[in-house]
């Protein structure tokens, strides 16, 4: 009996992680807004103790924060944060093909080619989760490619916060007029490099998609504040 109540807090536990995380990176929860355990559990019919579960599994997620006596609010990596994760991602992935020099067995060329079809289904559709989703089995191959686990396993320590970089360049990007972020090209180009096995031109690309973002966003960060003073 004990363990089908645990089963039963568990299942309910990852019932409102997926909601909080869906409603959080597609928008839905502002970033700074309060989340109230006795309000969340009631609207998904579940004791608070689920909710505070998933509240600590987002907060290493990057998606909420958490401060002694004032509870959670949904949270938002700062750009400085957002360029560190974007330069480890990218370095990783850069190692992973150095090691197998630029070369993704035909069944990761598939899955990549599968998951850039979602993305361009995506793009203009506002499901930023489902491009987190997407994008995340893309670059899985890449780091796979290299056959050294640790290194996988090093990646993966990354992945949770994903969806915070993702919220953090769409914050940002909101602030430049007309300004229309496209995933669909860079991704584009580093399968196309992976398939000529290319591994200076991959490099490149993955440099100008995860560093050259992450500077982007930096540079901007900067100048808004110092606009404000």
């Amino acid at each position: 009996m004990q363990k089908k109540s645990g089963e039963n807090r568990q299942s309910y536990s990852q019932r409102a992680l997926v909601y909080l995380r869906e409603q959080i990176i597609n928008g839905n929860l502002a970033p700074q807004e309060k989340l109230v355990e006795s309000e969340l559990a009631a609207a998904l019919g579940i004791s608070r103790g689920p909710v505070r579960d998933a509240l600590k599994q987002l907060a290493v997620e990057g998606l909420v924060d958490y401060q002694p006596n004032r509870g959670c609010t949904v949270a938002l990596l700062s750009p400085k944060d957002a360029y560190e994760v974007f330069f480890l991602r990218g370095s990783l992935e850069k190692l992973a093909l150095q090691r197998s020099a630029c070369r993704v067995d035909s069944q990761g060329i598939f899955l990549m080619e599968a998951a850039l079809d979602e993305i361009r289904a995506l793009a203009g559709t506002g499901n930023t989760l489902e491009e987190v989703n997407a994008d995340e089995r893309f670059h899985r191959e890449i780091v796979r490619s290299g056959q050294i686990s640790r290194l996988v396993q090093m990646w993966e320590l990354l992945s949770p916060l994903n969806g915070a970089m993702f919220l953090t360049v769409k914050s940002t990007n909101r602030k430049v007029p007309g300004y229309i972020r496209d995933l669909v090209t860079p991704h584009e180009r580093i399968l196309e490099c992976i398939r000529r096995g290319d591994l200076e031109a991959a490099c490149r690309a993955l440099d100008e998609h995860y560093i050259g973002t992450g500077e982007r966003i930096y540079r901007l960060s900067l100048l808004e504040n110092k606009d404000r003073l």
